[in-house]
């Protein structure tokens, strides 16, 4: 069920504007039911379950307008997406994620009150500097947190205050789905010179950035590796490196793999010139336009994989994807 409130307007011949707010509750969405075991069935029967709701807002704006020869015109658009889960199942707060990476096991969860399919992991706190910190680092008991750490480990938190780290103190980390999302196209004409860019970009969302491989140890880091922990005061963000991982600093899941998939990318641009009609009798041809175009010629972003357009089966999950390619082509349209 959807509810839609908007409105369309044309403003002195050259703007138009749309604006719509909307709500959408979907219902009895497909999910696995939880039976007894004295069933005696093998397996979980599918049912519909599970509940959630949309709600947005989104805004597009264009002009359009002529001066002589000179033609003019932008459209805009910007879009605002609210995503949360609303049931799951009488008694039921979450089921496991839809996305696991490597060792780590899934690395999302489907939580009433949360977007769908969240990160899911643990929370760092800083790095250990030295020993006195790792022997400082207690819970509300005085009870040591983590007592096998070394300076350059992560401070996990210890979010039940139980003094050891547990699967009990992971947090949802934040979502891969996007709040907002934009879009920008422009157009000139002039005497048979043509111009149009188009961009796009989203913004509020976290990828998960897992271009290493954890399963291959001599698998290559990026650069940003040389600016590791490597003695007091050195880093406070990048852990030390070590063959066997003790504390889990590469191994298991946290905030230290996420990052803002916030971009703003140059997707198309194109000029072309159309030739005089005059010139083109000779041939026969009632036109020809020459053109070039370029695609993903500028992202602007500080994602540090390949490409914040991250694909896949399940949203925000980057296993080393294949960039989208820059690319300039040369045309010709010709017309009989």
């Amino acid at each position: 069920s959807q509810l839609n409130i908007g409105f369309e307007a044309r403003l002195f011949n050259t703007v138009n504007a749309t604006f719509d707010y909307y709500k959408k509750i979907t219902s009895g969405i497909l999910q696995y039911v939880d039976i007894p075991g004295y069933v005696g069935a093998s397996g979980s029967p599918l049912g519909n379950v599970a509940d959630m709701e949309n709600s947005g807002l989104e805004l597009e704006l264009g002009y359009k307008k002529e001066f002589g020869d000179f033609k003019f015109s932008a459209n805009g658009n910007v879009a605002y997406l609210k995503n949360e889960v609303t049931f799951l199942g009488d008694g039921k707060e979450f089921i496991g994620g839809g996305a696991g990476f490597q060792s780590m096991g899934t690395v999302t969860r489907t939580q009433v009150g949360s977007s769908y399919n969240a990160f899911y992991g643990f929370q760092t706190n800083g790095i250990f500097q030295n020993m006195d910190e790792v022997n400082s680092y207690v819970n509300s008991t005085g009870t040591i947190i983590q007592p096998t750490a070394v300076p350059g480990d992560f401070k996990w938190m210890d979010i039940d205050d139980n003094g050891e780290i547990t699967d009990d103190d992971k947090v949802l980390l934040g979502s891969p789905i996007p709040k907002y999302t934009f879009g920008l196209t422009l157009n000139l004409d002039y005497k048979g010179i043509d111009f149009m860019v188009f961009t796009q970009g989203v913004a509020g969302n976290k990828i998960f950035q897992g271009l290493r491989r954890l399963d291959i140890p001599n698998s290559n880091y990026q650069n940003v590796a040389l600016s590791r922990w490597t003695g007091e005061g050195t880093s406070n963000s990048f852990p030390r490196l070590s063959s066997n991982d003790p504390n889990g600093n590469f191994g298991k899941f946290s905030d230290f793999y996420l990052e803002k998939g916030d971009f703003l990318r140059l997707k198309t641009i194109q000029i072309g010139y159309t030739l005089p009609a005059e010139l083109l009798t000779k041939i026969g041809a009632s036109k020809l336009r020459l053109y070039v175009t370029g695609e993903n010629l500028l992202t602007i972003t500080e994602y540090t994989g390949f490409d914040p357009e991250i694909g896949g089966s399940v949203l925000g999950i980057d296993k080393g994807f294949y960039p989208q390619a820059k690319s300039l082509m040369l045309g010709m349209n010709l017309q009989f």
